[in-house]
């Protein structure tokens, strides 16, 4: 269902913002991690890494209908983005468990 051209949604694009503020932190530390780190944390951060870009997809096809106007796949992506999420906070909770010596010193926030 299109209502015409793309529109800003204040709370959607600020939601947004966040999100990808804290995928990039997940980037940053796995790029530290890769360098500066022990091999055992390495399989919690591509945890991180894959749950963040997994639930990126989803919530970016959800923001860019929201501004189309499409409500069509609204109710389809709602659970995958809830069930990513919460697979993303699994994955982060264990990457601070198994790094963090490493991340405390890059001054790097995994939230």
């Amino acid at each position: 269902m299109r209502n015409g051209p793309s529109r800003r949604i204040p709370q959607v694009d600020e939601k947004m913002e966040r999100f990808d503020a804290q995928v990039r932190g997940v980037h940053r530390a796995a790029e530290f991690v890769i360098l500066e780190g022990p091999p055992s944390v390495v399989e919690a951060l591509y945890r991180a890494v894959h749950a963040a870009d997994d639930l990126a997809e989803v919530m970016r096809r959800m923001v860019r209908d929201a501004h189309a106007g499409d409500t069509s796949r609204k109710a389809a992506d709602t659970a995958p983005a809830a069930e990513r999420e919460h697979l993303l906070y699994q994955a982060l909770k264990g990457l601070r468990a198994a790094a963090p010596d490493v991340l405390g010193d890059s001054r790097i926030r995994v939230s």
